[in-house]
């Protein structure tokens, strides 16, 4: 942890062996609301699993039927081979990690950590022991004494999380535990949740909005949006073959540049390449790209390009002006306004010319963009 947090020094726990967590065909209405949509996910026996989506899309909703807190409408939930549906939360033998906290202010650091075996009446000599453990792991033995008021952001999670742990659950299921912190601290505890499922091998059902998070906390990334799901994949997959124009837009920091675009089928040169028409200029396409869309005989498509593949160069197709310009050292970020109005995203390397506002800019594009389709932003393979 930062300064005066103390870091954690994780040791040695035991937990209760993992379990794999299931929606199969889950659906969630409130009312005329559907929260979530005919969701089916598995989360793999020790596998860290990120809910990603924004506000709203039905990421908590699924977590807390998972946790027992709301019923599903329609479809069947299962924690290792047992169907929960009916099953009552205290007895799904899961913890749950909440963004607030959830501390008891009137109970110490121990107290708070112990509630959970209190509640089970797990005998005091047995009590004592597993909390001392558990808060020794995590950097919280000298702090047992104090109450909530008397912590840092950062040390009043890992007491949430002791609290979590101490009764060894089959699976931990957090909702966005770290949005309360500042950007340095949750970067810190970023690192330290992922030592903690590291070590301890256990099973992690994990919601956040945060996509830098997920690709950071998730062995794989589940995209949610409106209830439905988009992709679920490696990190890595997600971010370079997004499944739609959804995804694209959404992972990614920068994120990807969406932008409509024309393509004539009819157009092209003797070595099988062409362009897509934007605003602002034009996209070269590579041979096979090209070859996908005259198959597809889409005339118009969606084309998305990271910031990262874009370049300044005179001989750019793209036409554009500095709208805002981000320095950061190591790189820039411009926000580049388009000639109908959008903007695009560049990012540039810190060395590249400085830049301010109301400069005309051509910009390159550095191999084929993604391309998606117009009507339903399902990915075009190349």
């Amino acid at each position: 942890m930062g300064a005066g947090d103390g870091g954690t020094g994780l040791g040695t726990l035991t937990v209760a062996e993992p379990c794999r967590l299931s929606f199969e065909g889950v659906t969630k209405r409130f009312g005329d609301v559907i929260a979530v949509d005919d969701l089916t996910l598995e989360v793999e026996a020790g596998e860290s699993l990120v809910l990603l989506g924004p506000s709203g899309c039905g990421k908590s909703t699924a977590l807390r039927i998972m946790a027992g807190l709301e019923t599903p409408t329609a479809g069947v939930v299962r924690i290792g081979d047992r169907v929960v549906n009916d099953v009552d939360a205290k007895d799904r033998d899961v913890a749950m990690v909440f963004q607030s906290y959830a501390l008891y202010p009137h109970l110490n650091v121990r107290r708070n950590i112990e509630f959970p075996l209190r509640s089970r009446h797990v005998p005091a000599e047995e009590r004592a022991r597993l909390v001392t453990s558990t808060a020794r792991s995590l950097g919280l033995e000298t702090l047992l004494d104090r109450k909530p008021a008397q912590l840092s952001g950062g040390q009043r999670q890992r007491v949430a999380l002791a609290r979590a742990i101490v009764r060894h659950p089959r699976a931990f299921l957090m909702d966005e535990p770290l949005s309360n912190l500042d950007a340095q601290l949750r970067t810190e505890m970023r690192a330290e949740l992922a030592e903690l499922h590291h070590r301890l091998g256990v099973t992690v059902l994990y919601v956040t909005h945060d996509q830098v998070e997920a690709m950071t906390m998730g062995q794989r990334i589940a995209v949610l949006r409106d209830g439905v799901l988009q992709q679920v994949d490696v990190p890595r997959t997600v971010h370079d073959r997004p499944a739609n124009a959804f995804v694209a837009g959404f992972i990614g920091s920068p994120p990807m540049n969406i932008l409509a675009g024309r393509f004539d089928t009819a157009d092209g040169t003797a070595d099988g390449t062409a362009e897509v028409v934007v605003d602002g200029g034009s996209i070269p396409l590579g041979p096979a790209a090209t070859a996908a869309l005259r198959r597809r005989g889409l005339p118009d498509v969606t084309v998305g390009v990271r910031p990262e593949h874009l370049r300044a160069d005179p001989d750019g197709t793209l036409k554009v002006t500095v709208a805002l310009a981000e320095y950061l050292g190591y790189e820039q970020h411009l926000g580049c306004r388009l000639p109908g109005g959008g903007m695009l995203t560049v990012r540039l390397t810190g060395t590249s010319s400085a830049l301010v506002l109301g400069d005309t800019l051509a910009l390159a594009v550095e191999g084929d963009p993604h391309l998606f389709d117009p009507v339903d932003g399902t990915r075009i393979d190349v």
